[in-house]
């Protein structure tokens, strides 16, 4: 039975990964628009802000399960290696707070979803306060069109011709 089993699973196609859940909210009195584009993968996940009054700053975020390692006492700011597919591994520098880390620049942040929009998975390696090095993947799928609507949504003159190509 066991042996059955395990050639059954073997034949199975692996699982297709979780694709980029959007959200788009419009304000009921004022229509400024929020639009938030969340990652998943293991209990982990990224998430993709902007809202419309604040026309092309995007916030880059990544929740843990984990209490993460605390950043430099003045910046704030720890860094985390970051791989997307087979690429080079790339340490940056996230503003860390509790179990959530963000970028708090926006060439980052744009570099970040440029990357994001052609890779098909996403490594991000960091420590933990215990300061045990742990790591948390994603298995990105299609998330052009998520994030493509987003900055339709929100985005700006400044942002949407440098991760898009339109103006």
């Amino acid at each position: 039975m066991i042996l059955i089993a395990l050639a059954l699973a073997a034949t199975q196609a692996a699982p297709t990964p979780a694709p980029l859940e959007i959200e788009i909210v419009r304000d009921a009195i004022t229509d400024r628009a929020r639009a938030t584009a969340t990652l998943r993968g293991d209990g982990e996940r990224i998430v993709i802000r902007c809202e419309a009054p604040n026309w092309g700053d995007i916030d880059v975020s990544y929740h843990s399960r984990r209490w993460l390692e605390r950043g430099n006492i003045l910046t704030g700011q720890h860094p985390i290696t970051i791989r997307f597919d087979d690429g080079r591994p790339q340490r940056r520098l996230w503003h860390v707070r509790d179990r959530a880390a963000n970028f708090d620049d926006r060439g980052r942040a744009i570099s970040f979803l440029r990357a994001l929009m052609t890779a098909r998975r996403l490594v991000l390696r960091t420590r933990d306060v215990e300061n045990r090095t742990f790591d948390s993947v994603f298995e990105i799928g299609e998330s052009t069109p998520a994030i493509v609507a987003l900055l339709r949504t929100c985005g700006s003159r400044r942002v949407n011709p440098r991760i898009i190509g339109e103006r």
